[in-house]
């Protein structure tokens, strides 16, 4: 894949399948949830989309950990809260279809509601997560893995404290 090809995927990204697709399958790759690793909770996925795919919130996240935000920052935050909100029966959906192709395997979470996620990189063609393309979206993965630890493990309760309510960011239960 190409970078203009890679623009293209990008061009309305809020609603874009493709670049919810390739961004899931990069956090995936990324956290090293394969080789049955398990990714817990998919609902946390969309919630990390909206801060790997955007350089600002990186910088906020690696920030705030030295020092307090500013409100343009938090309204920042926010809205990739909220936008992580809005994208999470799509993600769920982009999952399944995943599934069927055989790119990822779902497994039942601790709880009904909880789907847990591991990606079979060996299905995937042998191009397909070219680190040239998506050299931004893994170097904003990598630099999202040291600031939130633990991300592919803990609840979605204490995920969403880790990046938000902890920097300042009230958020409503989900």
């Amino acid at each position: 894949m190409n970078e203009a090809a890679k623009k293209n995927l990008m061009f309305i990204s809020s609603d874009d399948f493709y670049l919810l697709t390739y961004a899931t399958i990069i956090i995936l790759d990324c956290l090293g949830c394969t080789n049955g690793r398990v990714f817990k909770d998919y609902r946390k996925i969309p919630f990390i989309i909206e801060l790997i795919t955007n350089k600002r919130n990186i910088l906020i996240l690696e920030s705030s950990a030295t020092e307090k935000l500013h409100k343009g920052d938090k309204d920042f935050l926010f809205h990739s809260y909220t936008n992580g909100l809005s994208k999470r029966s799509e993600t769920l959906k982009i999952l399944f279809t995943l599934e069927k192709k055989g790119y990822v395997s779902l497994h039942k979470g601790d709880t009904e509601a909880l789907v847990n996620i591991t990606l079979n990189k060996e299905k995937l063609p042998s191009s397909f997560l070219s680190k040239v393309v998506f050299k931004n979206e893994y170097m904003n993965c990598d630099k999202f893995k040291r600031a939130i630890q633990r991300s592919t493990a803990i609840t979605l309760d204490t995920f969403l404290s880790k990046v938000y309510r902890d920097r300042g960011i009230k958020i409503w239960e989900v």
